[in-house]
């Protein structure tokens, strides 16, 4: 049996960058760990090759202006790899830098199979393959890559989810059928006619003018690569066809629309339709909105059960989806402000943080907030 005070459950960007910071507030050695089933940023391991960040990097750091894609205000992919857009492997790479610069904990290799919440005064219980663990606090920080929406439609198992390619060169040449259009149904279309192949997109999303948020439209990355397609006369783009099913038929497969409409292919879709919410083994520890998301107070600490803290991408205040990483970095000051004032740590830090805009105290700015032109 480890006691200890908190663990990080996820060593992707909102688990280190909550484990970063409560380095800075100096928490003890011993006092936390981090669990990470796969290895560290073994989400961006598992990214399609081609598949780049929509965001920027640039070390402006020195100027006030944190990386986009910094998970601290003193650190920068940019930097590290000299990459703008940087693959998942780029990525990984700088969150390893991060874990050593640090010192931070990690067990990678460690499947968190069950949490058992005791009372609020004796904490918590996890089970692991090879570790039990008490704890005074847990922050879930487990990402969605890992559960694929495979229900957004009837037949959706028949399709291949976008996440289970890594190279879309070993496909074989063809017209394929990308069903979602936000950001990865457009990666996929992309890359798939760079190879040579016709694509449909359906259900695109196009760029909603009236939204300022960029969670609802394409990013300037991905619209200028859509635009670059439009020379090569491969892409088509349906914004009106919304898919109610897929079946197979012979040695095709059938996508039907909600009006009716059908469109056949012999390859399998791409089903870029985006992953799931599944917290795991926390699940029940968690109240949850009427659109899925988990109901967290101004902490982003489950309404539900005391010291368990959600950080990261399902990170949901109304109307505000804290869902790149840009967004959810300036809340992980949330649960660490907690834990610091009940452990007594040093959380001087936070003005540091708040001058590289890595504090997001009024969610309305999110939604207040204008493009003038």
């Amino acid at each position: 049996m480890i006691k200890t005070e908190v663990v990080i459950v996820g060593a992707g960007p909102a688990g280190l960058g909550c484990a970063a910071l409560l380095k800075q507030m100096g928490i003890e050695e011993g006092e936390l760990i981090v669990l990470e089933q796969g290895e560290i940023g073994e989400t961006f391991l598992k990214w399609p090759e081609s598949m780049r960040f929509i965001t920027p990097s640039f070390p402006s750091n020195g100027y006030h202006q944190t990386d986009l894609n910094a998970i601290t205000p003193d650190t920068s992919p940019a930097f590290s790899t000299g990459k703008e857009h940087l693959n998942g492997k780029e990525y990984a790479q700088y969150l390893n830098l991060v874990t050593q610069h640090y010192d931070i904990k990690v067990n990678t290799q460690t499947r968190l199979k069950s949490v058992v919440n005791l009372t609020d005064e004796e904490g918590f219980l996890l089970e692991t393959d090879s570790l039990s663990i008490r704890c005074n606090f847990i922050i879930w920080a487990g990402g969605e890559f890992h559960t694929p929406n495979v229900n957004a439609f009837s037949g959706a198992s028949l399709c291949i989810h976008n996440s289970e390619i890594q190279r879309w060169n070993e496909k074989e040449q063809g017209a394929y059928i990308v069903i979602g259009g936000y950001e990865s149904g457009v990666d996929a279309a992309y890359n798939l006619a760079n190879e040579g192949n016709k694509v449909t997109v359906l259900d695109f999303i196009g760029n909603n003018s009236d939204s300022y948020d960029p969670s609802m439209v394409l990013s300037p990355y991905t619209a200028e690569r859509l635009a670059n397609l439009s020379s090569l006369d491969q892409v088509e783009l349906d914004e009106e066809f919304k898919v109610a099913s897929v079946q197979k038929k012979a040695e095709q497969y059938v996508v039907t629309s909600t009006c009716g409409k059908v469109l056949t292919s012999r390859f399998p879709p791409i089903n870029c339709t985006g992953f799931d919410i599944n917290l795991g083994p926390v699940a029940e520890l968690f109240d949850y909105q009427a659109n899925g998301y988990p109901l967290v107070n101004k902490f982003d600490e489950s309404s539900k059960v005391r010291n368990l803290f959600l950080a990261g991408s399902r990170l949901y205040h109304d109307p505000t989806l804290l869902c790149f990483i840009y967004k959810f970095r300036g809340r992980f000051f949330a649960p660490c402000s907690v834990i610091g004032e009940e452990l007594a740590l040093d959380m001087s830090i936070f003005r540091h943080y708040k001058k590289a805009g890595m504090i997001l105290n009024d969610l309305n700015c999110c939604v207040e907030q204008e493009c003038f032109c």
